[in-house]
């Protein structure tokens, strides 16, 4: 049922007023206490820069009325539907005025700070609305007021500021406006329904309870005898019925004692028919006729049925069943025909086929439904079976004819059954059918008449939930759950055959970049040729599924019957990686792949992908388009890069992470110029170097967390050296990929020297190649512009090693160009090539008027030889090894390493 925001308060029932009310006793109060701890945030955080009337004055009032609005409704206790009513009214007016004045209050605020804190005013209002909505889901209506009139006055603020960022929060708030109200009914429509539900369900409860107080009384009056049987068919628990009627003890009738006063021409078949129910675990339920004597030594015939109670493995716990007597045959046929009387006249209104097979001559007889669902008349004659036979799908005959023998060999007397049969249109239909079999006084089938139902709709449906649920909306491909199902089926499968099956995983390099730079169509586009071409090349025996982003997996059984599977992966990577045309334009494609063979690599579906991931990303550390098959050491890189990450976070945790300083020297004088902080950790067996944790440097989120304890260590190094004294000249931090991926690296830099009374020029920043070819390059320039006009210098650490461009030089702001170890380790030495290689790059730091700086210097004959080349400063172990900040000190006050080499002199 629909429900009008209008109508909640006046034409609601009394039992929704009780819930409304029961729901806001508990809501309001919480809803007026967050409202005074927003207004009272909110009042602290524009106490500077504001008139006092405006910002603590008026808080205060809002924030008093808030607090008093809360007491009143703590202190209210049940109340009758009309003071419910009252309070409910008032509720909704008092909704609307607080809005007002608390949008009102926060416009003043806006008006009167700067426009850089506007965006964190409005989001206090607007979370502060937020929060009252919520509070109100059982009354919409004033969650309406609060919403619009709270909104609206800071809404317009930020729409007329002319700021393009100010309107696009002012519209990301009318979005928000939207939905909120919109949600806010559909609450109230849930909370309606869920307690109409209740209604309709305490009645159903009274109507259960009368249904078992009925049904224990007709258990009472039931002339069935009831049995138990232990989950081997030993008979545990006789109704004391049953030795009223036979005069047996019922000691002697438990386990298999009651076969004894079974007719001897029965004993066999009844002792069969619970034998094969018993072996069936549970499925088929036994149901067999035979004759008891009695305790005055006469037989009567009796109907002994019996159904398992399974536990939750699905194995039987336990037998239930009833003996029935049956020997009224007459009264039985009676109440078969009225059955069937009733039954026939039910399906005029349901549409069912009721057909009517007798045994004895084969034939089936059915009623007018028959040409409305199959198309086949009515025949009075009625069809033969083998007719119908032939209709019904080869697949489904073997099938139902077995069911057909097992109910004339058997006593079963009902049967069901699902097949498809072939229409006079020539189309097959889903069909199900259920029966009972009549049987004459010896206990032989003679009819089997029952209802026939086209159930093709319900399992086209079905179907088409189990497509939905197991293939992938975007690209049609399966989904991650239908490739967990296949992944296990091929496994299996291949282990009952002792062949071998591959796993392929990949992922599109750079899809975040055409994303970003093309837009989301552009994304799916690629997805969605991806998983096309995967379809056109891979073999047709194998299994292609999107497993989530830009994620794709293969899985090929038995792969060598098609070759190598290291020539089959290099192929299709190969077919696969080729540019997509969209909108008139070429975008570049290539995939990373990681491969993985049961049984070698894993054993189980689990173990099986996770090798095929370790070995994807072992392939994208390679670089795009590379393929990597699984090796067992992946799997120790990978647990020493978890240790690395769990080494790093406890250091952080444990404030264990610190700056040691290496000494750089100018290389014409000697003189010290500054110092390289190089992240150190403690261990518990000694200080350790940033290698032992190189998988935390590498993780966006450590990394940043790592650079920021460095810089405090630094920052605070200074500051101290500095109050001593001493000029330690700038000091060289580095900056990891993550730092430049969130684009706040320069703030972080420069508010901690704000703050610490530092001038930018301590410090300097080194960064390496890579970073520039990152996929946030426009961020790195950002962020080194800002950093450089500030007074910080840049340096290019490794330079020579990686693959940045020559123009990289000319595009950022690059201070100094830091030689790399590797070509300074084999100065003096037979290879030439490097002598050449240092040269020029001198030389090219020279012409560009960029301070070069050698790394790893560890010989005199080192340092002579880039002295002589012009190199402008020195490093390495020559001049000293990385010391910790109280070594610093004193190599400063004596005067520093280099004066004492005695290569100054």
């Amino acid at each position: 049922m629909r429900s009008d925001p209008l109508q909640q308060i006046f034409h609601n029932s009394e039992v929704v007023l009780r819930a409304q009310f029961h729901n806001l006793r508990r809501q309001m109060p919480l809803m007026y206490g967050l409202m005074a701890a927003n207004i009272a945030f909110l009042t602290v955080a524009t106490y500077e820069g504001m008139l006092r009337a405006h910002s603590i004055v008026g808080g205060a009032l809002l924030g008093g009325f808030c607090l008093l609005r809360a007491v009143m409704w703590l202190r209210r206790g049940d109340a009758e539907p009309a003071d419910i009513r009252r309070y409910l009214q008032g509720s909704v007016m008092v909704s609307a005025a607080l809005g007002a004045a608390f949008g009102g209050w926060c416009y003043l605020l806006l008006s009167g700070v700067d426009p850089a804190r506007q965006p964190a005013i409005a989001l206090y209002a607007f979370v502060g609305v937020i929060t009252c909505c919520y509070c109100l889901q059982a009354l919409p209506l004033a969650g309406w007021f609060v919403l619009i009139f709270g909104s609206v006055p800071v809404t317009v603020h930020l729409l007329s500021s002319g700021a393009w960022y100010l309107i696009g929060t002012g519209v990301m708030f009318v979005c928000a406006s939207v939905l909120i109200i919109q949600s806010l009914a559909t609450s109230y429509q849930t909370f309606s329904d869920l307690l109409y539900s209740r209604r309709e369900m305490s009645g159903l409860i009274e109507a259960l309870q009368h249904s078992h107080d009925h049904y224990r009384a007709s258990v009472e009056l039931n002339p069935q005898i009831p049995w138990i049987a232990d989950p081997k068919g030993a008979v545990i628990e006789l109704s004391p019925r049953w030795s009223q009627l036979t005069g047996v003890k019922l000691s002697d009738g438990l386990g298999y004692g009651w076969l004894k006063i079974v007719h001897t021409d029965d004993v066999e078949e009844a002792r069969a028919i619970w034998e094969q129910a018993i072996a069936s675990g549970g499925k088929r339920p036994a149901d067999v006729r035979y004759r008891i004597r009695l305790a005055d030594g006469s037989y009567r015939w009796y109907r002994a049925r019996a159904s398992a109670r399974l536990g939750e493995a699905g194995e039987v716990t336990a037998w239930f069943g009833t003996l029935e007597d049956i020997d009224e045959q007459v009264a039985a046929e009676r109440l078969l025909r009225e059955s069937e009387e009733r039954y026939r006249l039910a399906s005029l209104a349901t549409n069912d086929i009721i057909w009517d097979l007798d045994f004895r001559t084969s034939h089936i007889f059915w009623n007018s439904a028959a040409t409305a669902v199959l198309g086949y008349p009515a025949d009075k004659e009625g069809v033969s079976l083998a007719w119908w036979m032939e209709r019904v799908h080869p697949g489904d005959r073997r099938k139902l004819v077995e069911e057909l023998r097992v109910i004339l060999k058997t006593r079963q007397s009902l049967w069901a059954s699902e097949f498809r049969g072939r229409g006079a249109d020539g189309a097959y239909r889903s069909l199900a059918s259920r029966a009972y079999v009549v049987r004459d006084d010896e206990g032989r089938a003679i009819r089997l008449i029952g209802s026939l139902q086209d159930v093709t709709g319900q399992k086209e449906n079905e179907a088409r939930l189990y497509q939905a649920a197991h293939s992938d909306f975007l690209t049609g491909l399966a989904n991650r759950a239908k490739f967990n199902e296949n992944l296990q089926s091929a496994l299996t499968a291949a282990g009952r055959a002792g062949k071998r099956v591959l796993l392929l995983v990949m992922d599109v390099d750079r899809f975040k970049t055409v994303n970003d730079g093309w837009g989301h169509d552009a994304g799916d586009t690629l997805l969605r040729e991806v998983a096309q071409r995967l379809q056109r090349f891979v073999p047709e025996a194998a299994t292609v599924a999107r497993l989530g982003g830009d994620e794709f997996a293969l899985i090929l059984p038995e792969p060598d019957r098609l070759g190598l599977p290291e020539d089959l992966v290099g192929d299709l990577i190969a077919a696969l990686s080729r540019p997509v045309r969209f909108n008139g334009r070429q975008i570049g494609l290539s995939l990373s792949a990681g491969a993985a063979i049961a049984f070698s690599d894993g054993d189980t579906a689990e173990a099986l992908h996770k090798s095929a991931d370790l070995a994807l990303y072992a392939a994208k550390k390679q670089g795009p388009g590379h393929i990597r098959f699984f090796e067992e050491a992946f799997r120790d890189e990978a647990r020493r890069e978890t240790q690395m990450l769990s080494d790093a976070r406890a250091a952080l945790l444990e404030d264990r992470i610190v700056p040691f300083y290496q000494p750089k020297v100018c290389l014409r004088s000697g003189a010290p110029l500054g110092f390289e902080a190089l992240l150190r950790w403690h261990h518990p067996d000694g200080v350790r170097p940033p290698s032992s944790i190189s998988a935390a440097l590498a993780d966006p989120g450590l990394s940043v967390q790592l650079t920021n304890r460095m810089l405090d260590g630094v920052i605070s190094d200074i500051t101290r050296w500095r109050g001593m004294g001493l000029d330690v000249g700038r000091v060289a931090v580095n900056g990891a990929s993550g730092d430049f991926l969130r684009g706040d690296f320069a703030e972080r830099i420069l508010n901690r020297l704000a703050q610490a009374g530092l001038p930018p020029s301590v410090l300097e920043v080194e960064v390496t190649e890579t970073v520039f070819l990152s996929q946030k390059a426009r961020n790195v320039e950002t962020i080194l512009q800002k950093l450089s006009r500030a007074g910080i210098t840049i340096a290019l650490d490794d330079f020579g090693t990686g693959y940045a461009s020559l123009t990289h030089l000319k595009q950022f702001p690059v201070d100094t160009i830091k030689i790399d170890r590797s070509f300074i380790s084999r100065l003096g030495g037979p290879a030439s090539e490097d002598s050449v290689i240092v040269d020029a790059v001198v030389d090219l730091a020279r012409k560009l008027g960029i301070t070069s700086v050698a790394e790893g210097i560890e010989t005199a004959t080192q340092a002579s030889m880039l002295k002589a080349r012009g190199c402008d400063v020195g490093q390495g172990y020559f001049f000293g090894h990385p010391m910790p900040a109280d070594q610093v000190s004193e190599l400063l006050k004596a005067g520093g390493i280099a004066s004492e080499s005695g290569l100054f002199g």
